[in-house]
């Protein structure tokens, strides 16, 4: 008489094997979705950074005269500059949002709002007058990250800005 069927040691063995490429198969999985969401959050930061600092740099370049902060040394959290077509722009950073003559330039609604701070003390400072030489450091962040993010970071700006017509 043949018996047809699986034993129970092989039963056993076949759900061990099971049970073991499927913790892997898990664990890779989540190794990966952590990775996407890492990436995921930088590239957001840093899009809205990049963004920010080029608008910032392009007018403050063209600019004819800084007038706040006033004299070299002084910083703040507001940069009032005047442009080529002289209108006053005023760059203030309102608790968390940048703004721009009072409309906001960065947003910290989700999901793919930031946060933005000064850098070292202040946003802004006037490190000379003849050429005026403006330093800008922020740093973004990401706005306010769900619970499931398992991830969070920072983008920070430290540039230095020549206005071209004081030269």
């Amino acid at each position: 008489m043949t018996n047809k069927g699986f034993t129970l040691i092989e039963l056993v063995l076949v759900i061990a094997i099971l049970g073991v490429s499927i913790g892997v198969t898990t664990d890779v999985l989540i190794s990966v979705i952590r990775g996407y969401n890492k990436t995921q959050v930088m590239n957001e930061i840093e899009q809205q950074a990049n963004f920010v600092s080029m608008k910032i740099e392009k007018e403050l370049r063209s600019a004819k005269d800084i007038t706040t902060p006033a004299t070299s040394g002084q910083s703040g959290t507001t940069l009032v500059f005047i442009n080529d077509d002289n209108e006053t722009i005023t760059y203030s950073l309102t608790g968390d949002i940048l703004q721009r003559n009072g409309d906001a330039v960065t947003s910290s609604q989700q999901p793919s709002g930031v946060k933005v701070a000064c850098g070292s003390p202040n946003c802004f400072e006037l490190k000379g007058t003849t050429p005026q030489i403006v330093r800008i450091t922020l740093v973004f962040t990401q706005a306010s990250p769900s619970p499931l993010k398992v991830f969070q970071g920072d983008i920070s700006i430290d540039s230095t800005i020549v206005l071209r017509s004081t030269y």
